[in-house]
């Protein structure tokens, strides 16, 4: 989480804002910063929002931790490891997406942004939500239901 950490420190100073929207973010991180492609970009949001270390209110995203506090050298820049994250956690999670747009007639867009409705509104962790977003899909969760039941236990 390390690494990370230092990611959206070094992001927000430079951006020098507490907030950004969604689209910003994936801006400065793809094409100004230039250290991933769009696509990464999303997954490093998604990443850092299931650590914590970035809360979605309305369509802000904001740093949980104060990044004012974070060194980090002028030169840094991440390496592609920090979007492995939890190996486990980010499959079981890509699983779940990959079942609602395949299966549930979502694009990966809308099924993360109905994911991510339902864990604010549960409070629950980002598995059980997606599980809830496919069950109201009408999808066959029967085989999923174990493995994020161990998920969440694990933590």
């Amino acid at each position: 989480m390390g690494e990370l950490k230092t990611c959206l420190a070094v992001l927000y100073k430079r951006k020098g804002k507490n907030v950004l929207t969604e689209a910003e973010f994936q801006f400065a991180v793809s094409l100004d910063f230039r250290w991933f492609t769009p696509q990464e970009a999303q997954r490093l949001m998604e990443l850092a929002i299931r650590q914590g270390l970035l809360v979605r209110t309305d369509m802000y995203l904001s740093p949980s931790f104060d990044y004012k506090d974070v060194e980090a050298p002028l030169s840094f820049r991440p390496s592609r490891e920090v979007l492995v994250g939890e190996k486990e956690e980010v499959s079981l999670f890509a699983q779940l997406v990959g079942l609602i747009t395949s299966q549930g007639g979502l694009k990966k867009r809308e099924a993360v942004g109905r994911i991510n409705r339902t864990q604010e509104r549960l409070g629950v962790d980002v598995e059980v939500a997606a599980l809830v977003v496919a069950n109201d899909l009408g999808l066959d969760i029967s085989d999923l239901v174990g493995p994020v039941r161990d998920e969440v236990l694990s933590r």
